[in-house]
């Protein structure tokens, strides 16, 4: 059973982790409409105006994935601290804090560059050439990582619903006992074994 504190710390992973992914998808389907949809190369028919709109979505859906994110690995070290869970019993549990933490390095830059990309459009004017660059190093990052992050999240979602090879405590003890059973040495004593003790 969780206590009171991991309650709260799952709950605020939870509702952080949902406005994060939603950000991720929100922020990729306004990208599309930057880039040609045959090959991956930028539009350049688009209006100033339209432009101008699609660089302030981005970068307020990239201010909210920067703050939801950090909120999300916050609350995922105070949960994993709090939980109580034993690890044996529930390795599902482990196999979700290695797809998360494993993209924490990946994680850390693009919020760097999507930081960048929000401070650069505050400027007046914003410097459009700058965004592009900025937005084209974000999608093609270590060569579509990011996306693989993004997968391994909602595979998370997945595992966490279905928690698979989760064992109870019995289980444990009879896989144990079996397993001490099959490399336990039993020695046992046969005649010649007496005889040459006599001697």
């Amino acid at each position: 059973m969780l206590n009171k504190s991991a309650k709260f710390w799952l709950s605020l992973l939870i509702l952080a982790g949902a406005v994060y992914l939603g950000a991720i998808n929100v922020r990729g389907l306004i990208g599309n409409d930057l880039l040609n949809y045959d090959e991956f190369s930028f539009r350049t028919s688009i209006p100033p105006d339209e432009e101008n709109w699609i660089f302030r979505m981005l970068s307020y859906t990239s201010l909210v994935i920067i703050i939801a994110y950090a909120v999300t690995f916050v609350s995922a070290i105070f949960f994993l601290k709090n939980c109580k869970l034993n690890l044996k019993e529930n390795p599902w549990l482990l196999m979700c804090s290695i797809l998360f933490f494993v993209f924490v390095p990946v994680e850390i830059y693009t919020s760097y560059l999507d930081l960048k990309f929000y401070l650069l459009f505050l400027q007046n004017p914003p410097n459009h050439d700058g965004l592009l660059r900025i937005f084209g190093e974000r999608i093609g990052f270590l060569k579509g990582v990011p996306w693989i992050a993004t997968l391994s999240y909602y595979s998370i979602i997945f595992i966490s619903v279905y928690q698979p090879l989760k064992k109870t405590t019995e289980q444990l003890e009879q896989e144990k006992k079996k397993r001490d059973e099959e490399y336990s040495y039993k020695y046992f004593m046969h005649e010649e074994d007496d005889t040459n003790s006599e001697r």
